[in-house]
C-alpha cells in the first residue's frame, strides 16, 4: 500500500548539512520520495512510499531529531 505522510516538529537542530544528507541517502536507500525541510528552528515534510519504507522512516526522523542536539 502506497503512503503519504506528513509532518512537522519544532525543536532546535543543529549541523543542517549533516543531518540534511543523512535524510536524503535514507529516503533514496529505502525508495522514498517527498519534500523535506530542515531549518534551525525545525523539521518539516512530506513523504510519500510503502507502508514499511514509511514506518522505517519515522523511525529515522524520529531518531535524528532525538539526537540533533
Amino acid at each position: 500500500m502506497h503512503i503519504i505522510f506528513g509532518f512537522y516538529k519544532f525543536k532546535k537542530i543543529n549541523s543542517l548539512n549533516k543531518n540534511k544528507k543523512i535524510l536524503q541517502d535514507f529516503f533514496f536507500k529505502n525508495n522514498v520520495r517527498g519534500t523535506v525541510i530542515i531549518a534551525p528552528e525545525g523539521m518539516n515534510g512530506t513523504i510519500s512510499g510503502n507502508s514499511s519504507d514509511i514506518t522505517k522512516s519515522k523511525k529515522k526522523k524520529k531518531k535524528l531529531l532525538k539526537n540533533s542536539n
